[in-house]
């Protein structure tokens, strides 16, 4: 079933927001490149609302002490402990057990609808 989100103008890079219309809440996520994505609302590590967490680019390495921003990998960071949730697999970054399930999202005349 798809919910109503938002107007896509209504909607700013970076921003979260949460919908509660079904048994899971969920919430939607607008890139920096202005594209929607969606996920689970709580944390698999210990139930924070990811919400209040910050939509960010993720750090990477190919070397210690050498560390670059990938411009193409988005995720949405836990704000209890930090861990990072790829938005279009929903994988965690730094624990490869802990994963938050993804919601397909679409923008139909102008709407932001999230298929729950």
């Amino acid at each position: 079933m798809k919910h109503h989100v938002a107007r896509e103008e209504d909607f700013g890079p970076g921003e979260v927001r949460t919908v509660r219309g079904a048994s899971q809440p969920v919430v939607v996520i607008c890139t920096d490149k202005g594209e929607f994505r969606a996920v689970r609302a709580l944390c698999p590590h210990q139930g924070a609302e990811l919400a209040a967490g910050q939509v960010t680019n993720l750090t990477v390495s190919d070397d210690p002490g050498k560390y670059f921003i990938d411009p193409d990998a988005t995720v949405l960071r836990c704000p209890w402990h930090s861990f990072d949730f790829d938005v279009d697999s929903g994988r965690c970054a730094s624990d490869g057990k802990l994963r938050v399930r993804t919601y397909p999202v679409s923008v139909e005349d102008g709407d932001v609808l999230v298929e729950i």
